[in-house]
């Protein structure tokens, strides 16, 4: 039986089993967890003597072991070169950055991959409460950690490659191998005539040098923390080698959505917070708005993958719907306008 075959409850049953079974290899003594979400990832909140922690347990096959440590491997890297807020993976008592448990009732499930965070201090916001100061912090932050976080990988890094065909290829994290089964001619004719667009944007922005690097390829709202005039960034998952004007796009796409009446001055205030740091950036400002329309085409396909979850199945139908239609009048005009729910 496969996970996905399980009530929620069953699901949510298995995996505090996992957590369980996993928690005593980091040595942390009593401890008390509770649910903080469960979407492609379960996520735990723990507290114990030792300190507070969060811990991700990756759903069976969605990443390799070699993939998630190359994740860690950075977040590492990001807390112990520069001053970002990040992060900070806790090693287990066997010296590893993660552990595995392979769950004895599901032999066809696979291994779950877990994780255990330092907790960092902070109050995340929903997009509606984001100020243009807020917007500022955020892009100096991404700004720095495509000037300073970069680092020599070890050999056995491996993430991947957010380019146009890491991004819309068969080895894209979103790759959706029958796609076409669950989209209209319509909606697969938008997707189809939006990819070749992407392609030739992406080509006449030079992919190279400085203009690209590890990113983290998923800032949305919901993975910021603030804490006075500081900012954190949570949930490196999708991490990986990419341009660094695609590291924008999510959250400028979620405030597309959720602050139409003042996206103007939010935009304004991210692009001059980024090129605060990095003010080679100016002259890339033009092709923005492909970026934004890629991580809208990327956030459909995110939706076919995960249309087997709780929390995604009865919507999904409608919110690619209301997407495509969206992109359709983005390849008419050239801006894309948002009014479907983020999720």
């Amino acid at each position: 039986m496969q996970l996905t075959e399980l009530s929620l409850g069953r699901q949510k049953a298995l995996f505090e089993a996992a957590a369980a079974a996993v928690l005593p290899q980091w040595q942390i003594g009593e401890y008390e967890i509770a649910w903080i979400s469960y979407s492609t990832n379960a996520v735990f909140a723990v507290k114990a003597a030792t300190g507070r922690y969060i811990l991700r347990l990756h759903t069976p096959g969605r990443v390799s072991q070699k993939v998630l440590r190359s994740e860690l491997y950075w977040l590492r890297a990001i807390r112990q070169r520069t001053s970002l807020i990040a992060p900070m993976p806790v090693s287990a008592s066997n010296g590893q950055l993660f552990a595995a448990f392979s769950p004895p009732t599901l032999p066809s499930t696979g291994e779950i991959l877990c994780v255990l965070f330092e907790r960092m201090a902070g109050q995340s916001k929903p997009a509606s409460a984001l100020t243009g100061a807020d917007l500022r912090r955020i892009g100096a932050y991404l700004g720095e950690l495509h000037r300073a976080a970069q680092f020599d990988p070890p050999a056995d890094f491996q993430r991947h490659c957010l380019d146009f065909e890491g991004l819309f290829g068969v080895a894209s994290p979103y790759y959706v191998a029958d796609e076409c089964q669950f989209l209209t001619p319509e909606q697969s004719e938008i997707f189809r005539t939006l990819t070749q667009r992407l392609r030739q944007a992406m080509t006449r922005l030079d992919n190279t040098g400085a203009r690209s690097g590890l990113i983290h390829a998923d800032l949305l709202a919901k993975n910021l923390l603030f804490s006075g005039d500081a900012v954190a960034a949570l949930d490196f998952e999708y991490c990986g080698w990419g341009c660094f004007l695609y590291d924008l796009a999510p959250l400028l796409w979620q405030l597309k959505g959720d602050r139409a009446s003042d996206y103007a001055q939010l935009e304004s205030a991210l692009w001059h917070g980024y090129i605060s740091i990095r003010p080679e950036a100016e002259k890339q400002r033009a092709s923005l708005e492909d970026f934004i329309a890629a991580r809208q085409l990327l956030s459909c396909r995110w939706l076919l993958q995960n249309r087997h979850l709780p929390n995604v199945r009865a919507m999904a139908p409608a919110l690619l719907q209301a997407r495509a239609q969206e992109l359709k009048d983005y390849l008419s005009t050239g801006l894309l306008l948002r009014r479907s729910a983020t999720l």
